[in-house]
C-alpha cells in the first residue's frame, strides 16, 4: 500500500518560489516586472515567467524538472509544510495548478 499527497500550488506561491530559490541559488532574475505566468503542459511540467524590464524589453524564464521541484520542496520547507525526505516526488498539474506529488511506500 502506498499514500500519495498532493500540495497544490496558486500561481502567486509558485511565482514567489520561483524567485527565492533563484534567490537561493544565485539566479535572480533580470530587472523588471513580471509581466505573464504561465503552466506548459508536454512531457514535464514547465513554468513560464515573462519578465518585462522598464524599458520594454521581455525575457521568458522557462523552469522545469529538478528545478521546479527543488524550488517547491523549499518553498514548502520554508512555510513548515512537511515533506518527507524519503518520499518520491514528482510534478503534476490538478485543476490547472501545478502541485507537489508525494508517494510514500506503505510497510
Amino acid at each position: 500500500m502506498r499514500e500519495i499527497r498532493c500540495i497544490v500550488f496558486e500561481d502567486g506561491e509558485l511565482i514567489k518560489a520561483l524567485v527565492a530559490h533563484g534567490r537561493r541559488t544565485g539566479k535572480s532574475l533580470p530587472p523588471g516586472q513580471i509581466s505573464s505566468f504561465e503552466i506548459e503542459r508536454s512531457k514535464e511540467v514547465v513554468a513560464r515567467m515573462t519578465i518585462t524590464s522598464d524599458e520594454g524589453q521581455k525575457t521568458v524564464i522557462p523552469t522545469s524538472g529538478a528545478q521546479l521541484a527543488a524550488a517547491m520542496i523549499a518553498y514548502c520547507i520554508d512555510r513548515k509544510v512537511p515533506v518527507p525526505a524519503h518520499a518520491a516526488k514528482s510534478i503534476t498539474v490538478i485543476d490547472d495548478h501545478v502541485a507537489l506529488k508525494i508517494t510514500m511506500a506503505g510497510d
